[in-house]
Order: structure tokens, then C-alpha cells, then sequence
């Protein structure tokens, strides 16, 4: 039942735009002030040297066969940083490489933020793939929850989460999996894409 209320509310959202009403849009985690805190970009991925893609909310069509994907960070200032991204497909290793630039999104209402909270990823030679990142929430010690803006499908409602090499297990650090519960839940689809046979020295 929660997953239906979930579902409908997700389709209401889709819809909702092209509905001639004056309500304001929704207010998510990602704007909340209390939350503020926990959106840092630097600090989110300055702490680990890489990250394993764990958990999305999105069905995957054009990477649905790429297995244990890893974000290696070669260099980052309050600015940007520069990183790659590591994958098997069919056995086989490939791996892109990328610039993210730091950016600040405006606050709702009178809010002021004090750090970068999104970044945008430079271009690659796969024209489909998401630029516009933010983030929702980090605990900095263990987990990175993304919010991905460039599926029109998803509305602004797609996530990733991913998790600081070597995880402590398969499962997503209890904090982390309340707020990407709360925060991404809506579309009612959880894909595990780190399992423990996914090993760093095999796909770096």
C-alpha cells in the first residue's frame, strides 16, 4: 500500500505540470534548510577516493548491462573535481573520464546556502548521459544520495546513491537508506547495483 500511495503521487507529480493550477511546487529534502548542512559537494566527495554506484530509483535501459560501476576522484578543490567512472560489460573493463563543476543552486524562500550543494558533469561521447547532479544528502563518512535532473521521464525524482570504497557491507548505512527512503521512494523502483562480488582492482 505505501508503494502505491508512492506511485501516485509520482505520476500526480508528472502530471501536474501541465495543469493549469496555481499551487506551488512541492518542497523536497534537497531544499530543505534543516538538510543544509548535509549537501555539501565538496565535503561529499572529499572524503573517499571512490565511490560504488549502489542504489538507484530509475529503471536502467541504455546501461542495463554495465555491473559494479565505480567513481574514482583524481582531484577536487571547492571548485570542481576531476573523476572517471569504471564499469564491466560483459567481462570486459571500459571506464570514462569527467569534469565536475561545483555550483550552488538558488535556496527557496529566504534560505541562504553557505556551500556548493550540485554539480554539472562535463559531456562525454554518450550524448544521453546526466550532467546536472545534486545533492540530497551526505553523511560524509559512507554515503553520497544524488538527485539526477536530466531524465524527463523521472520529473526530477531519479536518485543515486553511492557508497565510499571499500563499503562496510552490501547494504546502504542505516541514516542514509531512511533519507533516500524519504527523499526517492516515490517512484517505487530500488535497484541494487553493488553486490560483494564487485571488487575494485577488477574494474580499475
Amino acid at each position: 500500500m505505501p508503494c502505491l500511495i508512492a506511485k501516485t503521487a509520482f505520476l500526480l507529480a508528472i502530471t501536474l505540470p501541465f495543469m493549469e493550477i496555481g499551487a506551488q511546487e512541492e518542497r523536497r529534502i534537497d531544499e530543505e534548510p534543516g538538510y543544509f548542512n548535509h549537501q555539501d559537494v565538496y565535503k561529499a566527495f572529499n572524503f573517499s577516493g571512490g565511490f560504488w554506484l549502489h542504489t538507484q530509483n530509475f529503471q536502467r535501459m541504455k546501461t542495463s548491462g554495465r555491473i559494479c560501476t565505480y567513481f574514482q576522484i583524481h582531484g577536487i578543490d571547492e571548485n570542481g573535481m576531476n573523476y572517471s567512472s569504471h564499469y564491466l560489460v560483459n567481462g570486459t573493463k571500459q571506464n570514462m573520464t569527467y569534469y565536475g563543476q561545483f555550483r550552488t543552486t538558488p535556496a527557496v524562500g529566504n534560505e541562504t546556502r553557505n556551500n556548493s550543494n550540485a554539480f554539472n558533469a562535463s559531456k562525454t561521447s554518450e550524448k544521453w548521459h546526466p550532467s546536472d547532479y545534486r545533492v540530497i544528502y551526505s553523511d560524509y563518512k559512507s554515503c553520497v544520495i544524488l538527485r539526477v535532473f536530466d531524465f524527463p521521464r523521472m520529473n526530477g525524482y531519479a536518485c543515486m546513491v553511492l557508497v565510499s570504497d571499500p563499503p562496510a557491507n552490501t547494504s546502504m548505512e542505516s541514516e542514509c537508506e531512511r533519507v533516500y527512503t524519504l527523499a526517492c521512494n516515490i517512484t517505487c523502483i530500488t535497484e541494487q547495483i553493488y553486490d560483494d562480488s564487485c571488487n575494485k582492482s577488477e574494474v580499475v
